[in-house]
């Protein structure tokens, strides 16, 4: 017997140390390159499609209280018409989209959609610009979809928008670009510092976060890093400047909002169930464990950045109470595809049906979860079209909203099944209740209105402004409430914020308004001393 010993490379009948030639074709055109031009074209063209899904939908599905969709669009229209404060409102960037929004469409379902629709462009043109340098072709056009999708869809908001811009932030900020010039690390620097200013007055959960991505920046982004860095400062700064100019405080106040998120009253919301996420969740998994044995020590760096940046935006995205799924597959994007991914060398240098079959396992998996948010978009927007058939048409035609279910409460209530105090205690008002009396008593209001005398509605918002169209709008329902002649009060809580303001307007309305009619769902209070023809009431009920 030989004393030499014998090496696995004296066994040439191993099978997995054979090629895949077809197989190996197959995964390389998932990590193709072109030119970032193209790329970029290309992209945007796919996130545009969703922007149109968006800006042309005539309704809005919803499951948000009625009253929360036309809160943001009052609050917009008063600081229009100088009755409210930008530097006071939470998200200004968002009611920046509202008031661009505003322009196109009259009905509030359809200027929340004009303004998804706007959010989805800024990020489908933000992320194809940058991921066109950092990723292959079809996971930058599939990426730009996925997420252009995710912030237009209908069940989307704020907190979906925000998510996304940080994400792109964090693309440009960790990963390196395959461009490492002088000039296209400064115009990579101009966008981000955009982005990171919109976060600055959109978000303070999601501007934190992005701040310290951003101090990565100069380590992980390649060889320009630092001037990325610092242009992206440069370009903060100067939007903090001149939106100072214009909103004097807004800075101060938006530092004031970022520093509660640090305290302890800062919790999570809007959790998925652990079986939601879980094949994502571990698909992202097997997608870095992958890469840590196929990669070892050499590919570190990669690795461990997307997965820090995963954890930073997965804890940010549960405090603001968005959608979390987009976080995994920037993580697994970033992972598998950008130049720092061991499979590139197992695909176009040495290679075998072993590193084939590993590249194809990560990229299969973050392709098929990239897509899989396009598919969950196509999904809403075929369920706003089938809720439409059953919603009542006064609400799509006035409201533009398309909300499931049909009036069941506010029904109950004027049908006698339940008193006004007893649904009070047990039910809560269903969206399409909401939107049902709101209908009713914006009818009443408009006609009122005609005779010149100035209607509100006392919920949290002026949301009277917006259902008659009759006046310019208040700040909030309060001071609408003390400027009109006729005041309608729900006798149902339509939200926290509702019942917060009628508890505050409890006084003005007793000493300054008289109760002339009460109904199962309303009262109408009218202020002493208007007269207003006897044929405008039913009369006082119980």
């Amino acid at each position: 017997m030989s004393g030499k010993e014998t090496t696995i490379e004296d066994f040439e009948e191993f099978g997995w140390r054979r090629t895949a030639p077809f197989a190996r074709r197959a995964v390389m055109t998932l990590f193709s390159w072109q030119q970032p031009g193209w790329t970029f074209l290309w992209a945007v063209a796919a996130g545009l499609v969703f922007c149109a899904f968006a800006f042309m939908a005539p309704a809005l599905l919803s499951v948000s209280p009625t009253v929360d969709l036309i809160a943001p669009i009052a609050t917009a229209r008063a600081i229009t018409g100088g009755e409210a404060m930008l530097v006071d409102q939470q998200s200004p960037f968002y009611l920046f989209l509202i008031m661009g929004a505003d322009y196109f469409a009259d009905s509030p379902g359809r200027i929340h959609l004009v303004a998804k629709a706007f959010s989805a462009l800024i990020v489908a043109y933000s992320l194809s610009h940058i991921a066109s340098s950092r990723l292959p072709i079809i996971q930058t056009v599939l990426i730009s979809a996925a997420f252009a999708a995710y912030v237009a869809a209908p069940f989307a908001g704020p907190a979906e928008f925000g998510l996304a811009l940080l994400l792109v932030c964090s693309l440009c900020f960790v990963s390196a670009s395959a461009d490492n010039s002088a000039k296209r690390a400064r115009g990579e620097g101009l966008l981000a510092g955009a982005l990171l200013y919109s976060l600055w007055i959109l978000s303070p959960v999601f501007s934190l976060a992005g701040f310290l991505v951003l101090s990565a920046c100069p380590f992980l982004s390649g060889r320009s890093g630092l001037t990325r860095y610092a242009t992206t400062l440069i370009a903060f700064a100067v939007l903090a400047g001149v939106c100072e100019y214009f909103a004097p405080g807004i800075n101060l106040a938006r530092a004031s909002a970022a520093s509660g998120v640090l305290t302890m009253d800062a919790t999570f919301s809007n959790r998925e169930t652990a079986i939601g996420l879980s094949g994502i969740a571990m698909s992202t998994i097997v997608i870095i464990a992958a890469t840590v044995v196929f990669g070892g020590r050499e590919h570190a760096r990669g690795w461990i950045a997307a997965f820090a940046l995963g954890v930073v935006a997965f804890v940010a995205a549960r405090l603001a109470g968005a959608n979390v799924l987009p976080v995994f597959i920037i993580v697994a994007a970033i992972t598998c595809f950008s130049v720092s991914s061991p499979f590139y060398d197992g695909l176009f240098s040495n290679h075998d049906r072993a590193s084939v079959a590993t590249a194809l396992t990560a990229s299969s998996l973050t392709c098929f979860w990239t897509v899989a948010i396009i598919i969950n978009a196509f999904g809403q927007f075929s369920l706003q079209r089938q809720v439409a058939e059953d919603t009542p048409e006064n609400i799509k035609s006035e409201l533009a909203l398309v909300q499931p279910g049909g009036p069941t409460i506010a029904r109950w209530v004027e049908e006698g099944r339940f008193t006004t105090p007893e649904a009070r205690e047990y039910f809560a008002l269903a969206p399409i209740d909401q939107s049902v009396m709101l209908l009713e008593a914006a009818s009443r209001a408009k006609t009122i209105s005609e005779q010149g005398l100035e209607v509100a509605i006392l919920t949290g918002a002026d949301t009277a402004c917006i259902l008659t169209n009759a006046r310019s709008c208040r700040a909030n329902g309060a001071q609408a409430a003390a400027g009109a002649k006729v005041v309608f009060v729900p006798r149902l809580d339509l939200d926290p914020a509702t019942a917060e303001t009628k508890d505050k307007a409890e006084a003005l309305l007793y000493t300054e308004f008289e109760l002339i009619e009460r109904s199962a769902l309303w009262e109408i209070w009218v202020r002493r001393g208007v007269t207003i023809p006897a044929n405008f009431w039913s009369g006082a009920q119980g």
